[in-house]
């Protein structure tokens, strides 16, 4: 069986899941999308460590990942752009990725299918350029690009092995919500079919994260972007040697986003709202805001592992491509699914 890879090139995080179909084995990475050109380094561990973490983008070379966080400090900035899937940032991290799975042992990387995501408002506007860039990356592997939303719809709809599942029904109408770090994204499938005019975003966690920066300043506490993001996780930062709980911070300094995704939920989701048999939430800032739009919502159903809910349901996606292809041509439910993109 072919090797397949799901992409999600996050602007706070990289999250990859490749299913290595000659061994019957899954690999799952996370890195920070984090990119800075390279660099002499002085020392040698250092120097050996950077390698793995080191690619070259139109003749420049760039550490990415946590290499680029510890000799570059930065500060995840570069990812909180409209035009960022178009940039040499975003190319480092897609190759990146392919060289981190190879090293891990992934075989025939370069000629694998790979899925990959994009903000669902850029999706119709923007899927045939991002494809071509990445088909100029990897000119053997069969690039295919998606809306991020239908992410975590699909992580329902198929399990591991890319099979049916009864979570999803063929008949059924559904809403997907993804809250990434730079927008947050919407689809609407119903009956199998994804809704064109249901594809929207708005804010992400960077919101959040910029927010809780002022909190904290009001505070005395000094953090950069990058720490106010990972404080959204942990619900703490360091300072001066002392771990400070920062969890009231980071419920009032999420609150705002959290009604601004409620509210464009009724905007996209329109009439259907209140007849959608299941409401799929996943992210990274999934469940901070979930409190909020389960108060509303019933159907709510937070994806588990939500973090790497759009690569694993891309992955699962690309499996039920490659294991049950005669379905493609087909009427029926799997046949609509594969016609999405």
């Amino acid at each position: 069986m072919k090797t397949s890879i799901a992409i999600d090139l996050g602007r706070s995080a990289a999250k990859l899941v490749a299913y290595d179909g000659a061994n019957d084995r899954r690999e799952m990475l996370l890195y920070p999308s984090a990119v800075i050109p390279a660099k002499p380094l002085s020392d040698e561990g250092a120097r050996a460590r950077a390698m793995g973490e080191t690619v070259t983008v139109n003749t420049k070379s760039y550490y990415f990942g946590d290499t680029a966080i510890r000799q570059g400090h930065d500060d995840l900035l570069g990812g909180l752009r409209d035009d960022w899937f178009a940039t040499d940032h975003h190319r480092a991290l897609f190759l990146g990725g392919l060289k981190k799975l190879t090293e891990a042992g992934v075989p025939d990387v370069d000629s694998a299918l790979i899925i990959v995501g994009l903000p669902s408002s850029m999706y119709a506007s923007h899927k045939a350029q991002l494809a071509k860039v990445l088909s100029a990356l990897a000119p053997q592997a069969t690039i295919k690009v998606m809306p991020q939303a239908l992410g975590p719809y699909f992580a329902l709809a198929f399990d591991e092995k890319g099979q049916e599942t009864e979570r999803i029904e063929a008949s059924g109408m559904y809403g997907a919500i993804e809250v990434g770090q730079y927008t947050t994204d919407y689809a609407l499938v119903i009956e199998g079919d994804p809704i064109d005019d249901a594809y929207g975003s708005c804010s992400g966690m960077s919101k959040v994260a910029a927010s809780l920066q002022r909190i904290l300043q009001q505070k005395d506490y000094s953090v950069t972007l990058a720490e106010a993001t990972q404080a959204l996780a942990t619900k703490q930062i360091k300072n001066f040697g002392k771990v400070v709980d920062v969890w009231t911070e980071v419920t009032a300094a999420v609150e705002p986003l959290a009604e601004e995704i409620y509210m464009k939920s009724r905007e996209v989701f329109g009439s259907y709202l209140r007849k959608l048999d299941k409401i799929v939430l996943a992210g990274g800032g999934a469940g901070l805001v979930a409190p909020r739009l389960s108060s509303e919502w019933g159907t709510l159903e937070l994806v588990p592992n939500e973090r790497f809910a759009v690569a694993e349901g891309f992955l699962r996606y690309a499996l039920a491509m490659t294991t049950i292809p005669e379905q493609r041509g087909k009427s029926g439910f799997l046949g609509q699914l594969f016609r999405i993109a």
